[in-house]
């Protein structure tokens, strides 16, 4: 389920999203995807995508992918290129680059013939 939170520059300090569950800037609740679609262009909602939510995002109809594209102002027409929207992309690990110089010890050739 996505999570949904009040954006940092809301105008609202709370809101009751039902009459249980309530949302602030610091605190926020799980959404379907389906409710968070017809809410993303609201400015007072800050919605967080993650891995979970990808086979929901998979299944959408046609219908509720052009919801996103409108709220979200972009040109989406499938699956695929929702997903790269909304979720964060792979974190990739950068390696630390190893030494190319080498000292005197390490290009001489030992020898270790013995007599």
């Amino acid at each position: 389920m996505v999570t949904v939170r009040l954006s940092d520059n809301s105008s609202i300090r709370r809101l009751y999203i039902n009459p249980k569950q309530e949302i602030t800037r610091e605190e926020g609740v799980a959404v379907p995807v389906k409710w968070a679609a017809i809410r993303l262009s609201d400015p007072n909602y800050f919605f967080v995508f993650g891995e979970e939510d990808k086979d929901e995002l998979l299944e959408l109809n046609e219908r509720f992918l052009q919801v996103f594209s409108t709220e979200m102002g972009k040109e989406i027409s499938s699956s695929k290129q929702l997903l790269e929207e909304l979720l964060p992309a792979p974190k990739r690990t950068i390696l630390p680059k190893t030494s190319l110089k080498k000292t005197k010890a390490e290009t001489k050739p030992k020898s270790s013939s013995k007599k």
